[in-house]
């Protein structure tokens, strides 16, 4: 009898909204820079991932810059 590892279901969050995982076979940047075409400033977004509930929350932080 094998056992199988089941991955733990990711949530993308940025700018405090939740976006389901478009593609579990996607990397954490793919899926990001899908989101940047809708969100242009998660081009530069920082990743924070945490576990909580038994999902993985994958969070794009804004950075803060200047122009010019």
């Amino acid at each position: 009898m094998t056992s199988e590892i089941k991955p733990k279901a990711r949530v993308f969050v940025a700018d405090n909204r939740e976006f389901p995982d478009p593609d579990p076979d996607l990397s954490i940047d793919e899926v990001k820079n899908m989101l940047a075409d809708f969100m242009p400033e998660l081009h530069n977004a920082e990743v924070k991932e945490t576990e909580k509930d038994g999902k993985t929350y994958i969070q794009f932080i804004k950075k803060v810059g200047t122009k010019g």
